[in-house]
């Protein structure tokens, strides 16, 4: 039995990718050496829901749920821009943009999505929903030197507002792990508030 690792995202229109880029490479040339490991902007999404590995036989349960909740939940408009840290500034251990957005569209599909999933075998989230998209993670074994650069590069950086765009899908994902970085692959796509559109 095959078994994918999987994700619940939205995708980024490509002109954001390219916004993110240019703040990647911002950064990129501010801090020295090997301590962050950089995301390939082709391959930055939101994601909803990390899955994990997941069999074949359990695609078509969760095909229709997300079908399900996506179709109760109207488009909404994101708006891309803020610098953030985790856990945070003091100890930046993944680099992010933010994304908010005025109506809390996307938390309420997050969270029905998340609770219908429970039932399915999928766990708990342990921490609220904070959307991000990821710029960059800190390698391993960094030196304290290296550390102490990364940390006044941080406190420094300001990202102001680089986009916004609509959101009318969510997508199942599929991460193939490969030397050369992860590759993604869409498994099922379900349209927003589909219910309501006739």
């Amino acid at each position: 039995m095959r078994k994918m690792r999987t994700f619940i995202a939205v995708n980024i229109p490509v002109e954001i990718k390219q916004a993110l880029q240019e703040e990647i490479d911002r950064l990129r040339a501010l801090i020295r050496g090997e301590s962050v490991r950089w995301v390939r902007s082709e391959g930055i999404h939101l994601t909803l829901k990390f899955l994990g590995e997941i069999s074949n036989s359990s695609l078509g349960e969760i095909h229709q749920t997300l079908e399900r909740e996506a179709e109760k939940h109207p488009p909404g408009t994101l708006r891309v821009g803020g610098f953030g840290c985790f856990p945070n500034r003091h100890k930046p251990r993944v680099l992010w943009i933010g994304i908010t957005e005025d109506k809390g569209t996307l938390a309420l599909v997050q969270s029905s999505i998340h609770e219908k999933l429970i039932p399915l075998g999928f766990e708990k989230e342990g921490r609220p929903f904070h959307p991000h998209l990821t710029l960059g993670r800190l390698r391993r074994n960094v030196s304290k030197s290296e550390l102490s650069q990364l940390q006044d590069v941080v406190n420094e950086f300001v990202v102001g507002q680089i986009g916004q765009f609509e959101v009318r899908e969510i997508r199942l994902i599929e991460s193939i792990l490969k030397p050369s970085g992860a590759e993604y692959s869409t498994l099922g796509e379900y349209t927003l508030g589909s219910k309501g559109d006739g």
